[in-house]
């Protein structure tokens, strides 16, 4: 072998090494470029889940209490502040008997206020459930993020139970208000209280009322789980 063509598979052989090295050292600043990537991803993630959930709070505490959110207000509206006192006098003595005048004043204002909880009730349960569906939307994306399961951690099942006990909470409130309606109805159309017909309207009533209280303590306990006292 010549000294030249020595110097040739040398220079070729450096070139060659040089070469290896820097695609290792691309590879390596990939990596951790693509590291620090996932890294500031997974943050960013995980702070989305904290805001959420602090947002999930809220609206899980204004919807157990019944009340509403700015949205909600604009939307649902309620009777006036004379009309909502006299509808709530009115509802709270039919057990004791109401004169014809009476009933009649109570079925005028009870299109325009007697579904006004139940209607709120149900829009805010709503928002709960959309709500819960971007919170686990979030969770598996960091989930995917991490390779690890994580729904057991942030409690995605216990949320999801109290979307399912509030949705059962709206659906008997609702039922109520329509039981109402038939009962105030059935003694406009002249039936006793005391009538066959008036005592099943009445005994459905006590019934969903029932329900709708050992659901609301359903949720209650569920709720301690989520949002500690």
């Amino acid at each position: 072998m010549t000294e030249i063509s020595f110097f040739k598979k040398h220079k070729t052989l450096n070139r060659l090494l040089a070469g290896f090295l820097c695609v290792v050292v691309l590879y390596t600043l990939a990596t951790v470029l693509m590291q620090l990537r996932l890294k500031n991803l997974r943050e960013q993630i995980v702070l989305q889940i904290s805001k959420q959930q602090t947002l999930l709070v809220g609206v899980a505490e204004t919807t157990a209490r019944n009340g509403a959110d700015v949205v909600t207000e604009s939307i649902i509206r309620d009777c006036s502040v004379a009309e909502r006192t006299k509808f709530d006098d009115l509802l709270d003595g039919l057990d004791k008997g109401l004169s014809k005048t009476e009933l009649a004043r109570l079925e005028g204002l009870f299109g325009r206020c007697g579904s006004f909880y139940a209607q709120r009730k149900a829009l805010m349960v709503s928002r709960l459930g959309r709500e819960v569906e971007v919170y686990i939307n979030q969770i598996e994306q960091l989930q995917t993020l991490t390779n690890n399961k994580v729904f057991e951690t942030y409690k995605v099942d216990i949320w999801k139970q109290l979307v399912e006990q509030e949705n059962a909470q709206s659906e008997l409130f609702s039922s109520l208000v329509t039981q109402q309606d038939t009962i105030i109805s059935t003694l406009m159309s002249g039936s006793r209280a005391d009538s066959l017909e008036m005592k099943a309207v009445l005994k459905e009533a006590r019934e969903t009322q029932e329900s709708l209280i050992a659901t609301n303590r359903q949720a209650a306990v569920t709720r301690t789980a989520l949002i500690p006292l």
